[in-house]
């Protein structure tokens, strides 16, 4: 299947899952690490949900979310990690009888709470769009690697437990939907997202204001660190591959955090020609963080798997270690090579 080209429509839920959700009284939510709009938009409204339910819900976050996408948390249930677990949210996840994960299917990218999840009892489920699920590890999963969004699953979902949407709901469910189709203009939109995205404007969702607040409201700090990024762009394979890396002087030059990163790789590819494009962040001294994007037909998420990484065809990313040469050595050979199969994606984002 070439990327963009077919249109998804949703699978059936698994019934065991939403009795899972029906039945929970204490359930405990999580996402992946770094949540970004999708993570925290489906997280919330799940949350929301399950309250509706009866349940008294938990939802925690092992890393802060960018003070941009912060206003769809508009009850603030969600309670963010400073680091490890402390024993009281270790507590929590032992008393909780059900585990739901949303916008993850990979136990890696639960964190600092993979562990914790693993020593409890309770049975997990999970709803996700991505192609790296690890379905044994969970008693119940829906994976939709061709759907937008994990918020428009978690919208289904809403939907067959027969509850109407709230307008803070739907506004989450929006903003979850239109952060992973970058406002509707990446290849895994199409009529699918937008009929989504009209099902909630429907539901009272203003998009300007959503706008304008994700994607025009930056400090001046954050513009000048992405300066200073655009200023160390490298454009190597006659621009077919387009780089840049972020070291941790450059980021306290600036006074900024690494959740406030989010949307910085692809402001690199906007360079004619490239098809290929990463960002590279330091993390902690010989730890990287990598962002992928595709601008052609070549599928990222092989790129990414290469060193255990995962995401979609069109985004996707992984961690290294090593010092900054070893890993953009790593990365522009697997890149080149990549290019040289010619092999174009065979999924979807």
């Amino acid at each position: 299947m070439i990327i963009g080209t077919p249109l998804w429509q949703p699978g059936e839920i698994p019934a065991g899952l939403i009795e899972a959700l029906k039945n929970s009284r204490c359930p405990l939510i999580l996402t992946h690490i770094y949540p970004d709009g999708d993570a925290l938009g489906s997280a919330v409204s799940i949350h929301r949900t399950l309250e509706k339910l009866g349940a008294a819900p938990n939802t925690f976050l092992t890393h802060p979310v960018p003070e941009k996408l912060s206003f769809i948390d508009h009850d603030r249930v969600a309670e963010v990690l400073d680091g490890e677990p402390t024993a009281k949210q270790i507590e929590v996840a032992h008393n909780a009888d059900l585990i739901v994960v949303v916008d993850t299917s990979e136990p890696d990218r639960l964190g600092h709470m993979r562990q914790v999840v693993e020593g409890c009892d309770a049975p997990r489920i999970c709803i996700d769009h991505h192609l790296d699920s690890v379905v044994d590890f969970f008693d119940q999963i829906w994976c939709e690697p061709g759907s937008p969004s994990t918020g428009n699953l978690v919208l289904e979902v809403i939907q067959s437990l027969g509850f109407e949407l709230t307008q803070s709901t739907a506004e989450s469910l929006f903003v979850a939907i239109a952060t992973d189709t970058g406002w509707f203009r990446y290849s895994n939109s199409g009529s699918v997202a937008y009929r989504y995205a009209a099902t909630l404007v429907e539901s009272g969702v203003d998009p300007e204001p959503i706008f304008q607040r994700i994607f025009q409201s930056f400090s001046l700090q954050r513009t000048l660190l992405l300066g200073d990024l655009l200023a160390a762009i490298q454009a190597p394979e006659e621009n077919r591959i387009v780089y840049s890396v972020l070291t941790e002087p450059m980021r306290r030059k600036r006074g900024v955090g690494l959740e406030d990163l989010d949307g910085f790789v692809d402001s690199l590819g906007q360079i004619s020609g490239c098809e290929i494009v990463f960002l590279v962040v330091e993390v902690a001294p010989g730890r990287y963080k990598v962002s992928l994007r595709s601008r052609g037909g070549f599928s990222v998420h092989r790129i990414a798997a290469h060193f255990d990484g995962g995401g979609h065809a069109k985004a996707a990313g992984c961690r290294l270690e090593g010092t900054e040469q070893q890993v953009l050595e790593k990365l522009l050979g697997q890149c080149r090579r990549t290019l040289d199969a010619g092999t174009r994606s065979a999924g979807t984002q």
